[in-house]
């Protein structure tokens, strides 16, 4: 079984609640949902910010009859954050570089100078 990080689901209910203001647990389908997005390799800060997205937008709505009662609710900005992640991500990792440093260019240089050094030297000494 991989490591299955508990906290990732704790953190995500803890932040939906805080959010939403009350101390409701999430719900099965909740679990389900952000299982899902574990699964799909979603970070968890993604996730939050896609939480704190949906209740930033709710939040200046004028009429707000209807509660967030669910984590469904917040899956479409979830999803667009971790989209905005991963674009944000594209070209930060370097490919490496040939900088001339692998080991057996640098094992082969090491030999080729020793080499020349103990030719010089019996050189040295033969002239003596």
């Amino acid at each position: 079984m991989e490591n299955y990080r508990f906290d990732y689901f704790s953190d995500i209910e803890e932040h939906f609640c805080r959010r939403r203001g009350t101390v409701l647990v999430a719900s099965t389908l909740d679990w389900v949902l952000m299982e899902s997005w574990k699964d799909a390799g979603v970070p968890l800060e993604a996730v939050l910010r896609g939480i704190d997205a949906s209740f930033d937008k709710y939040d200046r709505r004028p009429n707000k009859t209807r509660k967030i009662n669910s984590l469904a609710y917040c899956s479409q900005e979830v999803l667009a954050a971790a989209e905005q992640m991963k674009e944000a991500a594209v070209g930060s990792t370097r490919e490496p570089r040939d900088d001339g440093l692998e080991r057996h260019r640098v094992a082969a240089f090491l030999e080729k100078n020793a080499k020349a050094f103990e030719s010089a030297k019996a050189s040295e000494a033969a002239r003596e």
